[in-house]
């Protein structure tokens, strides 16, 4: 990774991406991943507000990624700089659900784009191949989608989606003057000279060139605001004529397609995601002004479509909100007008998308979600100016994409402040395929599930609390514990960070289990893995008493020592105590930590009876694990300890 970013009178030399993320792994999984998506653009990531705005200024980035989970203080006023020093950029906001509604009439419109999370690797993909697109020239797509057109709507709906609390100024001109109070992400109050409430709200939409800013003051609990912020937001943009309302019944019948001029093409596009629809249609218009592109966001909707326009080819995705993209090419099939059309299927549960193809004979391409604009034009052109030949589906399996995801962290901390921005270099562009070996590999790329997630170094110290069982343990003469057989309670284990920064890594607070652990040459535990449960650690009731069946006493001149054997109705419970180091988190493919993987420092432990035990505790005994039993799974099924003097 370079320490600096190549550059000329502080321009860098090719197009670039800018990342804001404070979370390490994250920024790095992103990283990875943009190397596929903009393999032409240099990426530069920053973890602090002050570093992201000194790297905007040096490389005027193509795209701003933000990631908003939790909500970044000052971020109006980061984008408000942003606006003005770079008004061409596009903003992607990771981390915020915008609803269903506003989103999908809303639009590319907005100077923010937002992709919630978890979200699949495509979907991501999608949205930066769409942000980063060959836009249309058209008058009305000069500011679509750039910093240019931010305004109010914007803010809210960033604000709100990330239940955020803040006072949000708004000026315009030297005499208009408004403030909205934001408070857990719901508008509680509007005023604008006069005006108050949604009257409020909506002068302050309708107010041109409008300057945002966010106040230092509190948002005021005068509630004047009440509906949910969804319904408002919606309303007040169709107020503004930002979107059409959508009717609840069509005033009349479609109007039957056009024929098309010579030499000209018509396709139906069927998918449910948004910007993967803003990016093929704008991709196809791109590459041919001449032919007539009709998109549907449903199943259903796509087969009218379909059926109305006799399209020369349908791109459809497999996986849609009302049926799949199998029983869409089924009904086409079915319908003498359809029966004749081709499909070129377009998604990322490629195994779904195979066996669909292998099915239907209206299938005759398939390429994998995210795809690059080139590969997708090549075989679109291919498929309609050939006979429509099916692509065999290749059983090889390309290198898996690097990486895919985590999770966020918990709330930022100043300790943070100080982290250094690293700029990533693009990836070297492969050599180009040919159009046999670029269909093979677009189609026998693995789904999104099978990508495996680098381990990301934290290297940071970590407590692991796990009760066990006792199974035997025996005493000195002085009734000291000796060595005890052990095996773990459940498989449930708590993991305490014991610094600030620390506890920022990981979201602590749900639970972990025990996961595959590694020994080295010696037998000795060297890493340990943990997996994220979806429910809170719970501590084991401790037992600090046995239920004798037998007792085994040992001749003193052999050991000197008197085991005991507790019931298995009732045995003793205690809890082991290690510190361990943080090697990393593996990366699951919808961004979200899949295991934590820890480095074992040495053997010593201590053992305790207090549940609520988490670090170091002096009554606590020190010992030295032994021996480790590890089951069939590679999990910590039984321990021999032994007591430190």
């Amino acid at each position: 990774m370079p320490s600096s970013i190549p550059s000329s009178a502080g321009i860098a030399p090719q197009p670039s991406v800018l990342l804001l993320e404070e979370y390490e792994p994250l920024a790095a999984a992103i990283g990875s991943a943009l190397r596929k998506f903009a393999p032409g653009h240099w990426l530069s990531s920053a973890r602090t507000l002050a570093q992201a705005e000194a790297l905007a200024r040096q490389t005027r980035p193509a795209l701003f990624i933000v990631d908003v989970d939790p909500p970044w203080p000052g971020l109006i006023d980061f984008l408000e700089k942003l606006r003005r020093e770079n008004p061409d950029g596009r903003v992607l906001v990771i981390g915020a659900a915008v609803p269903t509604e506003i989103a999908s009439e809303r639009g590319s419109f907005g100077a923010l784009q937002f992709v919630e999370k978890p979200f699949e690797l495509a979907d991501f993909g999608a949205a930066i191949q769409a942000l980063l697109g060959p836009w249309r020239k058209a008058e009305s797509a000069n500011s679509r989608g750039t910093l240019r057109a931010l305004n109010l709507s914007d803010i809210l709906l960033l604000e709100c989606a990330t239940r955020a609390s803040v006072l949000v100024e708004v000026e315009a001109g030297r005499r208009e003057y408004g403030e909205v109070h934001i408070v857990e992400g719901q508008i509680f109050h509007a005023e604008a000279g006069k005006l108050e409430g949604i009257e409020a709200l909506g002068a302050m939409l309708g107010w041109t060139e409008s300057t945002l800013s966010e106040a230092k003051k509190r948002p005021s609990a005068n509630r004047t605001v009440h509906d949910p912020w969804a319904k408002i937001i919606l309303e007040l943009l169709r107020r503004a004529g930002v979107v059409e309302p959508a009717p609840a019944v069509p005033a009349k019948e479609p109007a039957p397609a056009l024929p098309s001029a010579e030499g000209a093409k018509k396709i139906v596009v069927i998918d449910d995601t948004e910007m993967l629809l803003i990016f093929v249609a704008d991709v196809l218009a791109t590459n041919h002004p001449e032919w007539q592109i009709t998109t549907a966001s449903k199943g259903l909707t796509g087969c009218k479509e379909v059926e109305r326009m006799l399209p020369d080819l349908v791109l459809l995705d497999y996986s849609l909100p009302d049926i799949n993209g199998d029983e869409v090419c089924r009904r086409l099939l079915q319908n003498e007008k359809t029966a004749h059309i081709p499909v070129l299927m377009m998604s990322g549960h490629v195994l779904e998308m195979n066996a669909a193809a292998a099915r239907f004979e209206n299938i005759v391409a398939t390429i994998e979600k995210p795809f690059l604009s080139d590969a997708f034009i090549s075989l679109v052109e291919r498929t309609l100016d050939g006979a429509s030949p099916r692509i065999e589906i290749s059983t090889e399996q390309p290198e898996p994409l690097e990486p895919p995801a985590v999770q966020r962290p918990m709330p930022r901390e100043d300790a943070r402040q100080s982290a250094r921005a690293e700029p990533i270099a693009p990836r070297s562009s492969p050599p180009p395929l040919s159009p046999r070996q670029e269909a093979v590999a677009i189609k026998s790329a693995p789904p999104a599930t099978a990508i495996s997630a680098p381990v990301i170094a934290a290297a940071k110290e970590a407590i692991l609390g796990l009760f066990l069982d006792v199974l035997s343990m025996q005493f000195t003469p002085q009734l000291q514990m000796g060595t005890i057989r052990a095996k773990p309670s459940s498989k449930t284990v708590s993991l305490h960070l014991p610094s600030g920064a620390s506890r920022d890594s990981l979201p602590v607070e749900t639970g972990f289990e025990l996961g595959r652990t590694e020994l080295d040459p010696t037998g000795h535990i060297a890493t340990l893995r943990l997996i994220p449960t979806l429910k809170p650690f719970q501590p084991a009731k401790i037992r600090n008493a046995f239920e004798i069946s037998d007792v085994a006493v040992v001749p003193g001149a052999a050991r000197e020592r008197v085991q005991l054997t507790p019931t298995m109705a009732a045995p003793m419970t205690m809890q082991l105590l290690a510190r361990l180091d943080m090697a990393g988190v593996e990366l699951s493919p919808t961004f979200q930590v899949s295991e934590v993987v820890l480095k074992w420092r040495d053997s010593k432990v201590r053992v305790t009876f207090s549940a609520k035990a988490t670090a170091g505790e002096s009554n606590g005994a020190a010992f030295e694990i032994a021996v480790v039993q590890l089951d069939a799974a590679g999990r910590i099924d039984e321990l021999l300890l032994n007591p430190i003097r």
